[in-house]
């Protein structure tokens, strides 16, 4: 008996090899079960007809992978990333972009206990944070009435060099997302870089 047609947003993306081919059976059953966002009653994953969505794959697939932050499941949100970045070329959105090196950092840093999860992490935030200058116009265009909000890239790496003692980078970091209008408390970590590099640099004057 031939095999019912996958339909619902695997289907309407295109993904029906991608999905059979990656996932077991177990796993896709798994993440059906798990993958339970609000108004998606009458369309799932692969069922349910779609005959026009504003989303894009790439969206489809960001907002999938951060269901499976658990640590028991970040291997299957991994692999859900990894398709979804094959992607990027074809997205003509930029905040889609933006917002999958968002979900990106998030879940790469959740191992960053592990050398290898870490440099992944650094990865995403360097490349959301060169996305930055033209994720800031999309926002002022997208979201008129409101101020740039914080940025994980910037945040997350700066966060990083702080602790790595690399503090002038991280002063630099912060700087620059403050030219530009990201929203958060930069400086606040400026200042505190600052009085951490004092103290290193006293620490390691030759005695007088």
């Amino acid at each position: 008996m031939a095999e019912k047609p996958i339909k619902g947003e695997i289907g309407y993306f295109g993904l029906e090899d991608w999905w059979l081919s990656t996932f077991t059976e177990k796993e896709r059953q798994y993440i059906e079960q798990k993958f339970q966002p609000l108004g998606s009653s009458a369309v799932m994953l692969t069922s349910g007809e779609i005959s026009y969505t504003s989303e894009t794959s790439l969206g489809m697939l960001t907002s999938l992978a951060g269901w499976f932050s658990k640590d028991e499941d970040r291997h299957i949100a991994y692999r859900i990333l990894e398709k979804a970045e094959e992607l990027l070329k074809s997205e003509a959105s930029v905040l889609h972009v933006h917002f999958f090196y968002n979900e990106k950092i998030i879940l790469y840093y959740k191992d960053s206990d592990k050398p290898q999860y870490l440099e992944k992490a650094i990865e995403a935030c360097k490349k959301q944070i060169a996305l930055a200058p033209k994720a800031a116009v999309a926002f002022k265009v997208e979201y008129k009435e409101f101020p740039l909000p914080a940025h994980r890239g910037y945040e997350q790496l700066a966060s990083i060099l702080e602790s790595q003692k690399k503090y002038e980078e991280a002063i630099e970091l912060c700087e620059q997302a403050e030219k530009q209008g990201w929203g958060w408390n930069w400086g606040e970590r400026i200042k505190r870089c600052r009085e951490r590099q004092a103290k290193a640099l006293a620490k390691a004057a030759p005695p007088l």
